[in-house]
């Protein structure tokens, strides 16, 4: 492997695939509507509370991670790119009560924002579903710091997330 292979390979984007037995409509839906999506994002072992929907190129979802008794997460999605049951861009990022962008509470390098596309595509009445994420506008340090979360953590925690999906829809 040449010294641009590994930079190359260093620096790529995390990737998850996850089928799910239902039809492209009603995962699109789980992703749309405020009451849905807040009953399975996030972690393993949080409640989400949405405080605001706005699913159209240039909203917002805001929403509190809470963890037991600790004090809420907060994070947001800036939505920059939507085409209906096919496609989802966003910048993810941690922030604070009133939808401001904040540093991770567990890293100063953490990037400030991370962009995801996701792909929803239907075969049969099951649905594929394609994530990619990527820091956005990062520092060295930020794409540093990424880069080892993409190879330790980043696929337990879409992992866990896309699990509650599975779990969410097997029960709606």
């Amino acid at each position: 492997m040449t010294a641009s292979d590994k930079q190359m390979a260093a620096h790529a984007a995390f990737e998850i695939t996850r089928v799910f037995r239902a039809p492209r409509e009603r995962v699109w839906e789980a992703w749309s509507e405020i009451a849905k999506l807040q009953r399975w994002w996030g972690p393993k072992d949080c409640t989400i509370e949405a405080l605001r929907l706005e699913f159209r190129p240039g909203g917002f979802f805001h929403y509190a991670m809470r963890f037991g008794d600790v004090p809420p997460m907060w994070g947001r999605f800036n939505y920059r790119e939507i085409v209906a049951g096919e496609r989802i861009v966003w910048l993810n990022s941690f922030a604070n009560e009133h939808c401001g962008i904040v540093r991770a509470p567990f890293s100063e390098q953490c990037p400030l924002e991370i962009e995801n596309h996701v792909t929803f595509t239907e075969h049969d009445g099951v649905t594929t579903v394609q994530l990619r994420a990527q820091p956005f506008g990062e520092t060295p340090a930020e794409r540093a710091y990424f880069d080892v979360l993409r190879t330790s953590s980043l696929g337990d925690g879409y992992g866990g997330t896309f699990d509650r999906l599975d779990a969410y829809l097997a029960h709606a």
